[in-house]
């Protein structure tokens, strides 16, 4: 099964690449509408979520921002199968110099991440840096391996969730590479305030900025119309150090994702609205959504 999905996968992949770029990123933004309105549950969760997030706008305003959520996100997964071409003439660092005297200054250096964007276009410093980050691993065998190979390519180390995960990055943060890990989605971590609503946040990169003693910046992408993107890096996170780290953790986790949801109201349409980011879910009320 695995090995059929696969060259299904080959398959499409071939046929969007005999196409324009203009033409592929067309057929990406009809694929995000349909997942808007064929797969319920995300629809659901996206509207309650921006409800969550900006109580004040109308139904109608969060609707679009939802929809055109969806298509920023197909636009970014379907630009991922011709990834190496697009990060070359598509994607602009914005100031990037001040993350190469950081970089230079501390030999090392975390970066948190938000799923935003053509998100996996933060990976452009990858061509100045060895960038090392986590995801889980994909089901199926086959594409993981082609998506593990094709970051090798873009000189990011993709270690794959696992309880070996902390040793392999320990080993990675003594050869002084970039660690950049996505922070702003739900994980076990710690308690934080999030849009005014208690959540779980991933406690990660701080605990490894903390612990190292490594410059911590925020890395998002902001796509445009015209399907370029730029990424954008905060100045350096001034971390909050006491005599108790795990209070460090917390506190600065917090300040983190203050920053992070600041970021979010300045880019809406941005955002990856249909992960469940609250569990608010199995307490929606459908009937509700709109008001």
């Amino acid at each position: 099964m695995y090995r059929l999905q696969y060259l299904i996968f080959k398959v499409i992949r071939r046929i969007l690449l005999l196409f324009s770029e203009k033409t592929r990123f067309k057929f990406a933004e009809k694929l995000g509408i349909l997942g808007y309105y064929l797969i319920k549950k995300r629809r659901l969760i996206a509207l309650a979520n921006l409800k969550l997030a900006f109580p004040d706008k109308p139904y109608n305003e969060r609707k679009k921002i939802a929809m055109e959520s969806y298509k920023i996100m197909a636009k970014g997964f379907i630009s991922s199968l011709w990834f190496e071409d697009y990060l070359k003439t598509n994607v602009k660092l914005e100031d990037f110099e001040k993350l190469v005297l950081l970089k230079e200054k501390n030999n090392g250096l975390a970066v948190a991440l938000i799923h935003m964007g053509n998100m996996e276009a933060n990976l452009k410093a990858g061509e100045i840096y060895d960038i090392v980050t986590v995801a889980k691993a994909q089901r199926n065998p086959y594409i993981d391996k082609f998506i593990t190979e094709a970051r090798k390519k873009l000189k990011i180390t993709l270690l794959k969730k696992s309880k070996k995960t902390s040793r392999e990055l320990l080993k990675e943060i003594e050869k002084q590479k970039v660690i950049a890990l996505f922070t702003d989605h739900r994980d076990k971590g710690a308690v934080v305030n999030f849009f005014g609503e208690d959540t779980v946040s991933p406690t990660g990169i701080v605990n490894i900025a903390l612990k190292h003693k490594l410059p911590l910046v925020i890395g998002y992408n902001v796509m445009h119309r015209d399907n370029t993107c730029t990424t954008f890096f905060t100045n350096e996170i001034e971390l909050i150090r006491t005599s108790s780290f795990k209070d460090d953790v917390k506190v600065n986790t917090q300040l983190v994702m203050n920053v992070i949801e600041q970021i979010i109201k300045n880019h809406p349409n941005q955002w990856m609205w249909f992960h469940d980011r609250w569990k608010l879910y199995k307490k929606l009320n459908k009937n509700n959504i709109k008001s």
